[in-house]
């Protein structure tokens, strides 16, 4: 989670933070998540046999990198714990 900038880090922090993240499915392949941000719900998808995180908003389409929503949803998973801290 290092490569993310201080920018993302942040929103990604207060949409954990806030709670505005929930699960809404769970299978042995996937997990599904809702986020809440900027007026608009988010779906990140966690794929745990590739153990790689997809997202449909347009920074993670255009850039093919980490947005706040997926690390507010690593975040989650961690229970709120950075790699960093």
């Amino acid at each position: 989670m290092s490569d993310l900038s201080w920018r993302t880090k942040r929103k990604g922090y207060w949409i954990f933070k806030e709670g505005r993240i929930k699960k809404d499915l769970e299978n042995d392949k996937r997990a599904y998540f809702s986020i809440e941000s900027d007026g608009k719900t988010h779906s990140v998808i966690f794929d745990k046999i590739k153990e790689s995180f997809a997202c449909d908003c347009e920074f993670f389409s255009l850039k093919f990198r980490d947005c706040s929503h997926i690390y507010a949803t690593k975040l989650f998973l961690k229970g709120g714990e950075d790699e960093e801290s």
